[in-house]
């Protein structure tokens, strides 16, 4: 459902978090406080797809332009035991966890810029007490268990997570006690995020990467740093559009709805064959693109203006062949992560992204920390002589980026999704629905999507396209070329998306994917 209010909301993918940040803003916090007690209740409450042992970026307008802030982890100064790293496993727990260190930014813009008065014991309050206490299983990660049920009988700490006392996956609606994650949230709230980099914390981290062989030391913890910077933006419409830069895959959403920027689609007909056709040939070129060079930017740097450039835009759109569907050979990236946002009383708003990379990250719980960690090294090319091939120190590329349009006559909206090469292909669905046809957010939540690739369980690189879009424009986008796969209408395939808008008059509306569990709530 949508909430409406003049005076706050806040959207997650859980209703837990989603009531610990309204909780949040009533009791006067910021929407940066919102939405960082949303993430550490979605720690305990959604560990599947997100928590503290995994990257996050932020994007946060205080009414007077947007800032971004990205917490990356990077590969240690060496491989793990058996010199390469896998897809799950101790192997896969090879780069930092960049989360806590964006938290760590965010909090100090929040309190030194926004004039926030709570600190951390407030806002890890509630995801300390869900984890003592004691959380349901969400059904969420009742689903993911089941598609991962080999998974986790082969990694003994999912088995922790994930199955009772007789060894049986844990069924919706049960409880979930996590004490351990109780205890390291208990010493951040008392000692401050630093003890996760340089603490005792730390030290326990770093005791568990031995054990584990994880290549990752105490040092490299030490090392990790999160960046604030300015965003990456293009003209669209009447406003502008704004994402994250490299190393996250941002710089191609921005690119493929520059293309479409060069004709008038809201004269094609929503839904038809004619305005998939174009979204999807759009992207297309933008992943082929992505696939060769996008990487840690200190390592192989991209010319981001020329990027940019109407020249570029011009170029992608005049690859775009009405009639004929461009050969697709990628291999596709499916990843997991969760989308926030909050508004606050000010106006002010803040989004939050933050990823385990794949469901259930690398599977691995460090030391006795209870953080499961990410597998965001497998996102690192095998071949060393790929721009995103590993290298000690280096970010491997990001499918993490949420974005956000200001348009000309004050209105603002903030979207973003779960999904891996998918996060683009739904924020163009979002972005056209919003802009060009001037639906609201409720409607754009709802319209068809699709999804040019693998889904999560690995099939085959064809073109997916919910049940809602009509048999008519299927069978035209099949005879185009596009080797089309129907999917269920409303599927979770094509991600859990949220929306965020605030209108030129301050009225604040926001609301989670219908395909999820995801609420939003609004302040009275």
């Amino acid at each position: 459902m949508k909430a409406s209010s003049p005076n706050g909301v806040i959207c997650t993918p859980h209703a837990p978090a989603t009531d610990t940040g309204l909780d949040i803003l009533q009791a006067g916090g910021t929407a940066i406080d919102a939405v960082l007690a949303a993430s550490a209740s979605l720690a305990v409450s959604y560990p599947h797809m997100t928590g503290i042992g995994g990257d996050a970026l932020l994007m946060i307008n205080d009414g007077h332009g947007i800032k971004v802030l990205m917490g990356l982890g990077q590969a240690g100064q060496v491989l793990p035991d058996g010199g390469k790293i896998s897809e799950r496993g101790p192997a896969s727990a090879a780069t930092t966890a960049g989360a806590l260190r964006a938290w760590q930014r965010a909090k100090s813009i929040s309190r030194d810029q926004w004039g926030s008065r709570l600190k951390w014991p407030t806002l890890l309050a509630p995801a300390i007490e869900q984890a003592r206490k004691g959380t349901p299983v969400s059904q969420s990660q009742a689903f993911w268990q089941r598609q991962r049920e080999a998974l986790i009988a082969q990694l003994p700490d999912l088995q922790r997570l994930c199955c009772d006392l007789n060894g049986k996956l844990r069924p919706e609606g049960s409880t979930l006690h996590q004490q351990e994650l109780g205890n390291t949230l208990e010493q951040l709230a008392r000692a401050g995020i630093d003890d996760f980099y340089q603490g005792e914390i730390a030290q326990e981290l770093a005791r568990g990467f031995h054990e584990m062989g994880s290549g990752l030391t105490a040092q490299d913890l030490a090392h990790t740093q999160a960046s604030i910077g300015e965003p990456l933006r293009v003209r669209y419409r009447n406003g502008f559009l704004y994402n994250f830069p490299p190393p996250t895959q941002g710089i191609y959403t921005l690119r493929a709805l520059a293309a479409l920027n060069q004709m008038p689609l809201s004269k094609l007909e929503n839904g038809g064959a004619d305005y998939f056709h174009c979204l999807i040939e759009a992207i297309k070129h933008q992943l082929t693109i992505r696939n060769r060079e996008l990487a840690d930017p200190a390592y192989f740097p991209l010319p981001l203006q020329d990027h940019l450039s109407d020249a570029a835009a011009r170029k992608t759109f005049a690859k775009i062949k009405m009639g004929r569907a461009a050969p697709w050979q990628e291999q596709g990236q499916p990843a997991d992560t969760i989308w926030m946002a909050a508004s606050d009383r000010q106006g002010r708003t803040a989004c939050l992204m933050q990823s385990l990379f794949h469901d259930f990250g690398s599977g691995c719980m460090v030391g006795n920390t209870g953080v499961l960690w990410s597998n965001r090294a497998a996102s690192f090319r095998a071949d060393a002589r790929h721009p995103n091939g590993w290298a000690p120190g280096k970010i491997p590329a990001h499918t993490l980026n949420p974005s956000c349009y200001l348009a000309d006559d004050g209105t603002q909206w903030y979207f973003g999704s779960q999904g891996g090469d998918g996060q683009p292909q739904t924020q163009m669905v979002l972005a056209t629905q919003l802009i060009d046809y001037h639906r609201s957010i409720d409607s754009a939540l709802v319209a068809p999507r699709f999804l040019l690739g693998r889904s999560f369980f690995g099939s085959s690189e064809n073109l997916k396209l919910e049940q809602s879009v009509p048999e008519n424009v299927r069978a035209e986008l099949s005879a185009r070329g596009h080797q089309v796969e129907p999917i269920p209408q409303l599927s979770p395939l094509t991600g859990q998306a949220g929306a965020l808008m605030v209108s030129a008059d301050g009225f604040k509306e926001a609301m989670h994917d219908p395909r999820g569990q995801g609420t939003a709530r609004g302040l009275s």
